[in-house]
């Protein structure tokens, strides 16, 4: 083949490619994608637009009313932070938030106010050095224009030479995250850190209501405090191999002892990666049930019919 063809055809090949590529995403209008959450069983969430049979998706969150979009996919080999938003009464096709570089983002959750995203990475601490072997809890906050800005470490306060991962905020800003510092019963434990003055306190282990001896984590907690979602492997009462728990507080404010969320929610597989989008209305998760992850999401009231009696008002 002559040199001037191959040159058309490589051009041709990467036009039809670059082509496929932005319209393989389908119209989508209306917030929530014009979508209804299912209230009897989780459902996979848009199926074959979002997570999609022969790909791996994870965590998910709404903010803005239902007009933004936020969840967890690969990209060049990283888990990556992916946004969709309305834009001129239409869903972008999904892209890498604008601060992605590369380095693994991942377990993300985002504050009730919608103005910042929490996530474990394995960016440097330091500028200039090499991605780290194990992951830190960073932040990255919303500027007055809609972008975000560059990712914050948290901290010595909260990051170790362990891992630490998964991290949610309430609306006071204490952070709940879970780390493999092998204290606490085993495994994994899930930590508190309060907000205090304007700072975070040395995180302490939450009680044995919530952890076991058993690998704990995942967590999303209520923006009042009043519950905490957790994945937690292999306990007694386990469907599959991880189950989603639910943890309330008490008139007291002293965390009830976790109890597993059912079959409406888990499956024989693994369940982790809780949330509730911003306005509270749907609850989403993670399952592998159909091989990779997939997101899956349920109306949020769900969470009030697992509630004990007792701390019904």
């Amino acid at each position: 083949m002559k040199p001037i063809l191959v040159l058309l055809f490589i051009f041709f090949i990467a036009f039809n490619t670059a082509f496929v590529q932005e319209s393989d995403f389908p119209i989508l209008e209306e917030a929530y994608f014009g979508k209804e959450a299912p209230t009897e069983y989780a459902e996979v969430f848009m199926d074959g637009i979002i997570s999609k049979l022969n790909e791996a998706e994870m965590c998910a969150g709404f903010t803005d009313n239902g007009t933004c979009f936020y969840y967890n996919a690969q990209h060049n080999g990283a888990w990556t932070i992916f946004e969709t938003k309305i834009q001129n009464k239409k869903w972008t096709k999904p892209q890498p938030v604008n601060f992605t570089n590369g380095y693994t983002d991942r377990d993300f959750t985002i504050s009730p106010d919608g103005n910042k995203i929490y996530f474990g990475s394995n960016r440097p601490r330091v500028k200039g050095q090499k991605k780290q072997k194990s992951l830190d809890i960073y932040v990255s906050v919303k500027n007055d224009s809609g972008i975000w800005n560059e990712p914050q470490n948290m901290g010595n306060v909260i990051n170790t030479n362990y891992s630490e991962n998964y991290p949610a905020i309430d609306a006071n800003g204490n952070l709940y995250f879970f780390s493999n510092r092998g204290e606490g019963q085993g495994g994994c434990e899930i930590y508190l850190s309060r907000f205090i003055n304007g700072g975070y306190l040395e995180p302490e282990l939450l009680s044995s209501a919530i952890n076991s001896n058993k690998h704990d984590w995942d967590s999303f907690i209520a923006p009042d405090g009043s519950y905490i979602i957790f994945s937690s492997q292999n306990r007694d009462d386990t469907i599959g191999l991880q189950d989603l728990y639910i943890s309330f507080k008490d008139k007291n404010g002293k965390w009830i002892d976790a109890i597993n969320m059912g079959p409406k929610v888990n499956s024989t597989k693994d369940e982790i990666c809780p949330s509730v989008s911003t306005d509270g209305n749907y609850f989403f998760f993670t399952s592998r049930r159909r091989g990779l992850a997939d997101i899956y999401w349920i109306n949020a009231e769900i969470i009030e019919t697992l509630k004990p009696k007792e701390l019904c008002r």
